[in-house]
């Protein structure tokens, strides 16, 4: 019998160079693509926060008489303190944690949030909130002077804040001026702020925020005919790093991906 030996053949360099080629170029085709999914992975499950404690504060208003809570921010001049301390009873953790998902308070893209010195892995809160003010300055909205009066100084009209207690139905986030160039029949208003949004990092009041998002901005057709001012001041149009931030009027809700904007820089 003759026995047939059979030499196995192996790769040259070359083509395992080539090889190595189409995978390289394989992956940074794909590479884009990945990244953006993961963005998007993380934006969904963001805007999905935003939600949840926005229907944690509609259980309770639910429970407290149409009232939204009212919040003082322990973080607004001690960005170090724990949002959820019992020490501050009217923080947003202390009023609304029993509302909230205990997962609904972190956004996985966060570049900010409280306790500062926790570092991205020590957070417990990474939005922000349109609460009353620091800790013990607030007046709760009955107690203001203005409430209910239906002058252009009532607080629910200005909006400089919004969980101060109020009614749910006074809830609007429209900043009234008298420069406004849209009306109702409040008055005259430019913008909208947000109830709840992302904590930005950097220096936003001078214009320098980081994003933890990046994505196409959503055109802020809430604005009406403020929104091209808006678009120019904030550079909001295309694919560019923004955050969310979650507007109500009374109990209708958007959440919009967006971009800070400084109302003073263009004379609003």
């Amino acid at each position: 019998m003759t026995r047939i030996q059979r030499k196995a053949r192996a790769f040259t360099l070359i083509e395992l160079m080539v090889v190595i080629g189409i995978i390289s170029v394989l992956t940074a085709m794909l590479m884009p693509s990945l990244r953006d999914a993961r963005e998007q992975a993380k934006t969904l499950v963001c805007r999905n926060n935003l939600r949840c404690m926005w229907t944690g504060i509609l259980a309770y208003a639910l429970e407290f008489h149409e009232r939204v809570p009212y919040l003082e921010d322990p973080n607004l001049h001690n960005p170090n303190r724990d949002p959820f301390d019992p020490t501050f009873p009217t923080g947003v953790g202390s009023v609304l944690a029993s509302y909230v998902e205990s997962g609904s308070w972190r956004c996985p893209a966060a570049v900010a949030g409280f306790p500062d010195k926790g570092g991205a892995e020590g957070w417990k809160l990474t939005y922000t909130f349109s609460t009353a003010d620091r800790l013990g300055d607030p007046v709760p909205y009955d107690d203001h002077p203005d409430a209910y009066t239906g002058n252009p100084e009532d607080p629910a009209i200005r909006n400089y804040v919004h969980f101060d207690g109020r009614p749910l139905r006074l809830l609007d986030g429209r900043r009234y001026v008298r420069s406004g160039v849209n009306h109702n029949e409040k008055g005259q208003w430019n913008i909208r702020f947000g109830f709840i949004t992302d904590s930005l990092a950097g220096a936003p009041m001078a214009g320098q925020p980081k994003y933890p998002h990046r994505g196409t901005m959503e055109p802020r057709l809430d604005l009406q005919n403020a929104r091209n001012s808006f678009e120019e001041a904030s550079f909001a149009i295309g694919k560019k790093p923004a955050y969310l931030e979650l507007h109500a009027d009374a109990e209708k809700v958007d959440v919009l991906l967006t971009r800070f904007w400084v109302p003073h820089q263009k004379g609003y």
